[in-house]
C-alpha cells in the first residue's frame, strides 16, 4: 500500500504512525511532490515509481493535487483508493463542487475504486489495517459501515472496550463512488462478517437502498444509526452521532427491510454488543441476579416493559437451598434475586449457577451489579472484591448453558468506578461476557435482537441454529 501527501508533520505521517502502531502487516511506501525520506522509507514522486504492484493509496492531498493522483493511481493499476481530503460535498465554491463528478467520472472510465472524499478508509484487523491505532487488533465477525469520520471513531472504539470484534469496518464519508449500498452487498456476501452495523446521515434513495438493507436482513442482523445530516440541523456544529431522524419513512423503511433500528450511538453499540456475543435466548423469561436492594426491584418495570417475564423462583429450586442461608435479613427470594450482604459471595455466585442451570426456570440469567457495592470498603478490600466479582462472573459464563449477561450501573465516585471499570467491565468483556451500563439499555438491546430472530423463525428459519451449543 502507499500514503500519499504531504511530509511530516503532517497528516500522511500521522497515518503512517496509525499503520505502524496498529501492525499492518504488508509494506508501506510514501507518495509526496518532493522524494525524501520519511521513517526510513524512501518517498517516491508518483504512485507508477513504486516497483511492484499497489493495492490501496491512502491519499493526504490537498484538493489542488486530487485528480493528477488519481490518474496517476488509474495508471498504476491501483485497487482501491481512500481519500481523506474533504470539503468536496458540503457546500464547496466551484470548482470544488464539480469535484465529486470529475472523482466519479474517472473511477468509472478506468475501474478504479474511491472510497471518500471525506473519509478514513479501512480498518481490516487481519492484516493490522486501521485508521486508528486504539482500535482493536483481534479479528471477529462485526462488520461497520459509516459515512462520518468522528462517528466511526467514535462508535468502532466504544464497541471495541465492551468486547465487539469486527471482520471490517469502513469509513466512506461522502462516497461518491463506492457507497454504503455497494457495502452492504458485499457483506452480505462476506463469508467473515455475522452481522453489520450501518451508521448513515444521507442514504441513497431510491428501490436499491430497500433491497440491499432486505437482501442483507435475509442473511445477518444489519443494525441500522440514522442519524440527522448537520444541513438539516441549521448548519450547527454538532457531533453527527447526536439526534436521530423520526421520519416516517425511514421507520417504514426499517420495518420492510426487517433491518433493527436505532435511535442513539450508545444504543447502537449496545445492540452491537448483543448480536455478537450474547447467544440468543430461547425465550423470555428473565432471572436477575444481585445485591442492589431497589435498583434490583425497579428492574422489574424495565424488563417487563420491554416484553420479558421474571417467573416466580420454582418451589423445588427453593427447597434445594439451606433455609438459613435464604433466610439472611434483605435477603428477597422472588425474581429478582436480592442477597443483600450476601451479595457477589462464593455462596451467591453458587445460587446463581444453580437457578440458571435449572431447566424451565430461566432462558436468561442477568448479573446486576450497581458498581456501589462494597464502595465503603478500604480501598485493597474493594480492589479485591471487584477482582472477585469478575473471576465469578466469568466463571458463571463459562459453565452456564444459558445465555448470561452483566449489567453494572455507575456510582458517583470517579475512583471507585474507574477500578470497577478496569477490574470487571475490562477482564468480563474479554472473556466474552456481555456488558451493559443500565438495566434499560440491555432489556432495549436484547429485545430487539429476539424480535428480530422472531422475524427469522416466522419465515420458516430457526435463530438458534448458528449457535450450536444451543441445539
Amino acid at each position: 500500500m502507499a500514503i500519499a501527501g504531504d511530509t511530516p508533520p503532517g497528516l500522511a505521517q500521522l497515518v503512517l504512525r496509525t499503520l505502524l502502531d496498529s501492525g499492518f502487516h504488508g509494506l508501506i511506501h510514501l507518495v509526496g511532490r518532493q522524494p525524501m525520506e520519511a521513517s526510513g522509507r524512501k518517498s517516491y514522486a508518483a504512485v507508477a515509481d513504486i516497483p511492484g504492484p499497489v493495492d490501496y493509496v491512502i491519499c493526504c492531498t490537498p484538493a489542488a493535487a486530487l485528480l493528477p493522483l488519481l490518474n496517476d493511481c488509474a495508471d498504476a493499476r491501483v485497487g482501491a483508493v481512500a481519500i481523506l481530503t474533504t470539503g468536496f460535498s458540503k457546500g464547496s465554491p466551484v470548482p470544488e463542487a464539480d469535484m465529486d463528478r470529475e472523482i466519479l467520472a474517472l473511477a468509472r472510465s478506468s475501474g478504479l475504486v474511491v472510497i471518500g472524499p471525506g473519509c478514513l478508509g479501512l480498518y481490516c484487523p487481519r492484516s493490522g489495517l486501521s485508521f486508528d491505532s486504539r482500535l482493536p487488533t483481534e479479528r471477529g465477525r462485526m462488520g461497520f459501515v459509516c459515512q462520518g469520520r468522528e462517528a466511526s471513531v467514535q462508535i468502532l472504539r466504544a464497541a471495541g472496550h465492551r468486547g465487539v470484534r469486527f471482520s471490517k469496518a469502513v469509513s466512506c464519508g461522502d462516497a461518491c463512488d463506492i457507497n454504503e449500498i455497494d457495502l452492504l452487498e458485499y457483506f452480505t456476501v462476506d463469508q467473515e462478517t455475522d452481522c453489520v452495523a450501518l451508521c448513515i446521515d444521507r442514504p441513497r434513495a431510491g428501490r436499491r437502498v430497500v433491497r440491499a438493507l432486505k437482501t442483507l436482513s435475509e442473511a445477518k442482523p444489519v443494525i441500522v444509526l440514522k442519524t440527522m445530516p448537520i444541513h438539516i440541523r441549521g448548519g450547527s456544529r454538532l457531533d453527527p452521532i447526536d439526534g436521530p431522524d423520526p421520519g416516517q419513512v425511514w421507520t417504514s423503511l426499517l420495518d420492510q427491510t426487517g433491518a433493527v433500528g436505532v435511535s442513539s450511538a450508545e444504543a447502537m453499540v449496545d445492540a452491537m454488543l448483543t448480536f455478537s456475543m450474547l447467544p440468543v435466548p430461547r425465550g423470555r423469561k428473565v432471572g436477575i441476579f444481585g445485591a442492589a436492594g431497589g435498583a434490583s426491584v425497579l428492574a422489574t418495570d424495565v424488563w417487563a416493559s420491554a416484553g420479558f417475564v421474571l417467573p416466580t423462583v420454582p418451589p423445588e429450586l427453593r427447597s434445594a437451598f439451606d433455609a438459613a442461608a435464604m433466610n439472611q435479613a434483605g435477603m428477597i427470594l422472588h425474581n429478582p434475586l436480592d442477597f443483600s450482604m450476601a451479595g457477589y459471595t462464593g455462596f451467591f455466585f453458587d445460587v446463581v449457577k444453580k437457578m440458571i442451570a435449572h431447566d424451565g426456570f430461566i432462558d436468561l440469567g442477568v448479573i446486576h451489579n450497581p458498581s456501589g457495592h462494597g464502595a465503603w470498603l478500604p480501598w485493597a478490600a474493594f480492589n479485591a472484591l471487584i477482582d472477585s466479582i469478575a473471576d465469578s462472573v466469568i466463571g458463571v459464563h463459562k459453565d452456564a448453558s444459558k445465555p448470561v449477561a452483566l449489567v453494572m450501573q455507575y456510582i458517583a465516585s470517579r475512583r471507585n468506578w474507574q477500578k470497577v471499570y478496569d477490574g470487571l467491565q475490562v477482564p468480563c468483556s474479554r472473556a466474552g461476557v456481555p456488558v451493559y451500563y443500565s438495566m434499560t439499555s440491555a432489556a432495549r438491546a436484547i429485545d430487539r435482537m429476539l424480535r428480530y430472530y422472531a422475524g427469522k423463525a416466522s419465515e420458516g428459519r430457526d435463530p438458534l441454529l448458528r449457535y450450536p451449543g444451543y441445539a
